[in-house]
């Protein structure tokens, strides 16, 4: 019995396993996070990617007045489907006073990555519009 108790006095002064039961409990948790921070810019640089997809498609049509709707909807959907596959894009045309415009509306869902936000999904919505100017040379 004293043997035990000193075994016991023994093993509770002891410290040489601390550091690697500490960074068990702490590096768990601080990959975690960093994959979790990760996961959110990664977010961040999809929705900036998207916004610029939509705007760079209203630029388009200053410069090419007589794109189609099938090739703008066709190249908003070739910028985006390498982050997502349920991308849906419309195009239209809408008259205001005396001038057209294309209204291009663009929805995709993006799902996050990380183990502990992979039932997360974010749907982002865009439109712009472009008037559709006849230049005559």
């Amino acid at each position: 019995m004293a043997q035990r108790l000193k075994l016991l006095a023994r093993f509770t002064r002891d410290a040489s396993g601390a550091s690697a039961v500490e960074f068990a409990i702490m590096g768990t948790v601080m990959i975690g996070l960093m994959v979790g921070f990760f996961d959110v810019a990664f977010a961040f640089y999809v929705r900036n990617s998207f916004n610029h997809a939509v705007s760079a498609a209203a630029r388009e049509i200053y410069v090419d007045p007589d794109r189609t709707n099938t090739e703008i909807e066709t190249d908003i959907n070739a910028r985006l489907s390498k982050f997502s596959s349920s991308i849906t894009t419309s195009v239209a045309t809408a008259t205001a006073g005396a001038l057209e415009y294309k209204v291009i509306n663009v929805q995709m869902d993006y799902n996050y990555k990380s183990p502990f936000l992979n039932n997360y999904t974010v749907t982002l919505v865009g439109e712009s519009r472009a008037p559709i100017l006849d230049y005559q040379l």
